[in-house]
């Protein structure tokens, strides 16, 4: 996952759970039912779980490109160390 696929992510929960406790607390506050509000929250948070936690392709549009490697400087002193000693 990239980082635009981490904001994407992130938003995405965000939205899913304002939206299902908001209507839920709508429909709760109607019907005098604070139960209401705990399913649809959790209905919320399922959905959102399936959506934002595994790493869906849509999440990797932007890849990183990552730089070369540098050789290690310890190595390169060490094997002429060894030559020296034998």
């Amino acid at each position: 996952m990239d980082y635009q696929g981490q904001k994407l992510s992130e938003n995405l929960f965000y939205y899913i759970i304002i939206l299902f406790g908001s209507v839920g607390w709508i429909y709760g506050y109607i019907l005098q039912d604070f139960t209401y509000v705990f399913y649809s929250w959790s209905v919320g948070v399922a959905i959102s779980i399936v959506l934002c936690v595994p790493d869906w392709p849509i999440y990797n549009k932007h890849p990183i490109k990552w730089l070369e490697s540098i050789p290690d400087r310890d190595s390169d002193s060490e094997e002429e160390e060894t030559k020296k000693n034998k």
